[in-house]
């Protein structure tokens, strides 16, 4: 019943992800095209974002104490999200002509690797991965923050 449960969970996450993603893609009109100043377009970009990054934190929240069998259940999704995360910044970071960091680096560098490692891990090594995983996303979310606040200064 847990992992039922958990996969139901899933499934309306993936909706409510999909239709927050819809409404996200619309907002991120190109700024030149709106009229709006380049300021303006680096704080939609700030916006944008925050939203993306309110996703994966109700996600890894659901994650958060999850048994070996709803971890299971959730990483497809929970890899997609991740990797797409990844790629957005890196792309945001480039239009923007931001240069990354050997700290912005290495940690994406450790996050590929987790998301390589987790379809081979057994539920207990998931389990016991997850507290390291997790704090990776949460400094590679925050040190984005923090890049993108600076820019829009």
């Amino acid at each position: 019943m847990n992992v039922l449960r958990a996969v139901g969970l899933v499934l309306a996450s993936s909706l409510v992800l999909a239709a927050c993603g819809a409404e996200q893609e619309q907002s991120a009109a190109d700024p030149a095209e709106s009229g709006a100043e380049p300021t303006e377009g680096m704080e939609g970009m700030g916006g944008m974002q925050d939203g993306m990054m309110a996703q994966m934190m109700t996600h890894m929240q659901m994650m958060d104490g999850a048994g070996a069998d709803s971890l299971h259940a959730m990483m497809p999704m929970h890899r997609q999200m991740a990797a797409n995360m990844i790629a957005r910044m890196n792309r945001e970071m480039r239009d923007m002509n931001m240069t990354a960091d050997a700290a912005w680096n290495a940690t994406v560098d450790s996050l590929r690797q987790d998301l390589t490692r987790m379809p081979e891990l057994t539920g207990s090594e998931m389990e016991a991965m997850m507290p390291a995983h997790r704090a990776r996303m949460m400094r590679l979310m925050e040190m984005h923050r923090t890049m993108m606040s600076e820019m829009v200064r």
